[in-house]
């Protein structure tokens, strides 16, 4: 227990360092979340700012991350607290980035399916007549997980500086894209900062009101019938519910409702997932398979409920779709 106290305790100051580093609590140097968006033409300047915070982008390289993690609890019990406090010091002093580059590499199906997702997003809002600005290698990190983890001490200054960055482009509406960044901006941000005055939406409460208008011959390879997980922080936090049935609607998709759902969803394991890695997929293979107990094709909106239960494809027959892959598929974005 005392061990595992500490390899927490190490894993928080190495994130709060990787924040003072780089800016990423990953540590990564180079940027690696504007990718999906080289070729869209995005204004770095508008009444609309698409803010991503890295979240999708993020994915392939929290598995690697996770995966290194999990690697080193069989060591925890057989050290000593002063032996494991040191290594785990030193593990978090090294480079991390050609590790979690390397392995993040390996992961190109999931780097394609965050890439769509959000490719989805954004042609969804280019056809309802919303081209909103990107910043590009300047658009900053949220701090989620920092507030996330309980040091809401470490996240004041992380948002002013993104405050500042957002305020940048000139933009009066924040296009969110997850439910953990919406709720930051949302909820958190006004507590460190009385001039926040950003208009924060997310994307499926803009898509949920607007013609999407997609032909019929159009997404032929989507589901007709789908099961929604819904977030906790989507339903619970910000009382989101609506909007992704009645996209799925619009698309001429069915919607299925699982046992547990809208504010009394069950949870995908996501929130212990950096600590205890087999609690974490135990949790999430309980809600996997109620899930498939209702339908083998699943809706998730948010990067964190992605991949959790996407753990559970394989052994589940199931297939787990982010609501910006099924608008990639529907409106034939490359």
């Amino acid at each position: 227990m005392q061990n595992s106290k500490v390899l927490i305790s190490q894993a928080l100051n190495t994130i709060c360092g990787n924040m003072e580093r780089t800016g990423d609590p990953l540590g990564l140097k180079l940027p690696y979340w504007t990718k999906w968006a080289h070729g869209l033409g995005f204004p770095s300047q508008g009444n609309e700012l698409l803010y991503t915070a890295r979240m999708y982008q993020m994915l392939p390289f929290v598995v690697q991350a996770t995966e290194m993690a999990a690697g080193a609890m069989p060591l925890v019990p057989a050290l000593s607290v002063r032996a494991f406090a040191k290594m785990a010091q030193i593990a978090g002093a090294v480079a991390t980035e050609p590790l979690l580059r390397l392995g993040a590499r390996r992961a190109q199906a999931l780097r394609r399916r965050t890439e769509n997702a959000l490719k989805g997003i954004a042609a969804a809002l280019d056809r309802v007549g919303i081209h909103p600005a990107y910043l590009y290698e300047d658009e900053p990190y949220s701090g989620v997980l920092l507030y996330d983890l309980g040091m809401e001490d470490a996240v004041a200054p992380i948002a002013r500086e993104v405050f500042a960055r957002l305020k940048s482009s000139r933009a009066r509406t924040i296009i969110t894209v997850d439910p953990h960044t919406t709720f930051m901006l949302r909820e958190v941000y006004p507590r460190f900062l009385t001039n926040f005055n950003l208009t924060v939406r997310h994307y499926l409460q803009i898509l949920a009101v607007s013609d999407l208008n997609v032909p019929a011959d159009m997404g032929a390879d989507i589901p007709r019938k789908i099961v929604i997980h819904d977030s906790c922080v989507m339903t619970r936090d910000l009382d989101i519910i609506a909007p992704a049935r009645q996209v799925l609607t619009s698309l001429g998709i069915e919607v299925a409702e699982p046992e547990n759902t809208g504010k009394n969803t069950a949870c995908c394991g996501g929130p212990v997932e950096y600590a205890y890695a087999d609690l974490s997929r135990s949790i999430s293979g309980i809600r996997a398979r109620e899930l498939a107990g209702s339908c083998k094709d699943v809706l998730v909106t948010c990067p964190i409920c992605l991949i959790n239960l996407m753990k559970h494809e394989k052994d589940l027959g199931i297939r787990v779709w982010d609501m910006g892959e099924i608008l990639h598929r529907c409106l034939a974005v490359d």
